[in-house]
């Protein structure tokens, strides 16, 4: 994914909605689509939009999907809700990632119609995000607070590529070391394009340092 992208969200109880918050705080657009709002709190940040309908309706899902959108999450509380919704979207938008909240570790039984599952039994909502965030950033599940790992590779055409850490990341962030850990990064090392480094943040720049890192 790249930055301010669009996500959709399948579901906005406790799950969903934090979820939507973490990508919207990194600059992603989010929309929740839930079937009854009137129950939901709903997130106050402006980069989250709300559909009410049922998920698992083309109808519904038309109306959360742009052309913009990178990933789908279903995260419902009931795994054949979710399997469905993740099926109609690939239906929709082929391209499309899906992400499916599955009560069983049996993921077997839905690799061939999603493309991945978040087992909430035995994971944090940060496992949730890196779910549906893919490979390219991840962030640490374990840390906790307001402080962020992240493990990001820096995009060829990012703004960080060639430049030297001290010159390009935000005040309340760090680069730690390359992903490997073999090399620890100094604030005169410059960032090589294609490489993932670890780097430490504030959770109030993590947005900053991933448009540094991944562009816009």
């Amino acid at each position: 994914m790249t930055d301010n992208s669009h996500v959709v969200v399948a579901g906005g109880g406790r799950v969903g909605n934090r979820v939507a918050q973490q990508f919207a705080d990194r600059g992603d657009r989010v929309t929740v689509v839930e079937r009854d709002l009137s129950g939901v709190e709903r997130a106050s940040h402006e980069a989250i939009d709300y559909v009410e309908g049922d998920a698992t309706r083309p109808s519904a899902l038309r109306e959360a999907l742009t052309a913009e959108t990178a990933v789908l999450g279903a995260l419902t509380d009931n795994e054949h809700t979710n399997l469905a919704v993740c099926m109609v979207a690939k239906e929709l938008q082929p391209e499309i990632r899906t992400v499916a909240r599955i009560e069983q570790e049996d993921s077997d039984e839905y690799t061939e119609f999603v493309d991945t599952v978040y087992f909430p039994e035995r994971a944090s909502i940060k496992a949730a995000v890196n779910a549906l965030t893919g490979s390219d950033v991840r962030t640490f599940e374990g840390v906790t607070g307001e402080l962020e790992i992240l493990d990001i590779r820096v995009d060829y055409d990012a703004p960080a590529a060639g430049e030297v850490v001290s010159d390009v990341l935000p005040e309340g962030s760090v680069v730690v070391s390359q992903a490997d850990g073999d090399v620890a990064v100094q604030h005169s090392t410059k960032l090589v394009a294609g490489r993932r480094y670890l780097v430490a943040a504030d959770y109030d720049v993590v947005d900053e340092v991933l448009r540094q890192f991944r562009g816009d």
